[in-house]
């Protein structure tokens, strides 16, 4: 039983580890898509920064949109409309930066949608490679389902993430403490038992030495 008990409790304490601090690889590169106009120099230099990070061909791969066809007269490109979709289901979700009315607008997976610079797109990038690609994107083009969460600021996140591990450890504390209650009332029984056992041997010999004496007598007796 000790045994038993000892391995449930490594392994819930190791669940609760993992619960807090764990992080799934998926083996397809992100796709980061970059909406731009044609002669646009930010869009060039948007392109150029993604491509110069560590981890570009590794863990992700830029896909480019033609948005407008030219930075001048902002004529409508050939993925205007998909870039029109996305904008909008992303700003509908509090993504106040996602807008198809500038260029370079950068989207990754469903955790980011801007047409602005972003100095920690790399952790973005690595964040989006780490939990999976949702690719609203191509699920837009595809006409499939697709699933945008309500943007949280970093703050957010991160009391999100405070209170998911609270409660997992929650779970576990009150797990431990039943275990515990557990073992003490089954090592309680377990005593009473062995001191049932004793004290009834105890009168068994007894008896025995009663009726062993009883055997004398009569036999003198007789």
């Amino acid at each position: 039983m000790k045994k038993v008990l000892s391995f449930v409790l490594v392994f819930m304490l190791v669940l609760g580890v993992t619960a807090c601090g764990s992080s799934k690889k998926s083996s397809d590169k992100v796709k980061v898509y970059v909406f731009f106009a044609g002669g646009c120099p930010y869009c060039e230099n948007e392109i150029q920064y993604l491509k110069s990070l560590e981890d570009y061909d590794k863990t992700f791969e830029i896909v480019e949109k033609e948005l407008y066809v030219d930075h001048i007269q902002w004529q409508p490109g050939k993925d205007y409309d998909t870039g029109v979709k996305v904008a909008t289901a992303f700003y509908e979700k509090g993504f106040k930066n996602a807008s198809y009315q500038g260029t370079p607008f950068v989207v990754i997976s469903n955790i980011y949608a801007e047409a602005s610079y972003n100095p920690n797109v790399a952790d973005i990038i690595k964040q989006a490679y780490e939990e999976g690609d949702e690719d609203v994107v191509g699920k837009i083009e595809k006409g499939e389902s697709y699933n945008i969460p309500e943007f949280q600021t970093e703050t957010d996140k991160k009391i999100s993430d405070l209170k998911k591990c609270v409660t997992v450890n929650c779970i576990i504390t009150y797990s431990l403490l039943g275990l515990i209650i557990i073992y003490l009332v089954y090592s309680k029984v377990k005593t009473n038992n062995k001191s049932i056992r004793v004290k009834e041997t105890k009168e068994e010999k007894e008896l025995k030495e009663v009726k062993h004496t009883a055997k004398k007598s009569a036999k003198k007796k007789k």
